[in-house]
């Protein structure tokens, strides 16, 4: 995925009962970003469920989207920046 410009695409989907908060043998770095990575998928399934859910996009979805647009490029940045 040479050209994926989010890290979403790095994310791979863990067991309901790992909680990063909790797994304190993990570098506090690694659970930061793992958190990150939970709301890069909810606001990647938020933007999924309003277009799939809606024919027509009205003002209301329209800027729910952009909202969810711009947070999930905000922490996407923010992932690279912790990563880099």
């Amino acid at each position: 995925m040479s050209g994926c410009k989010s890290l979403l695409c790095r994310v791979t989907y863990k067991a309901t009962d790992f909680n990063a908060m909790t797994a304190v043998h993990l570098p506090l770095s690694e659970r930061v970003l793992d958190r990150l990575a939970d709301i890069l998928v909810a606001s990647d399934d938020i933007v999924d469920m309003i277009r799939m859910g809606e024919r027509v996009p009205d003002d209301r979805t329209s800027e729910v989207l952009s909202s969810v647009r711009l947070v999930y490029e905000q922490i996407n940045d923010l992932m690279k920046q912790l990563t880099d």
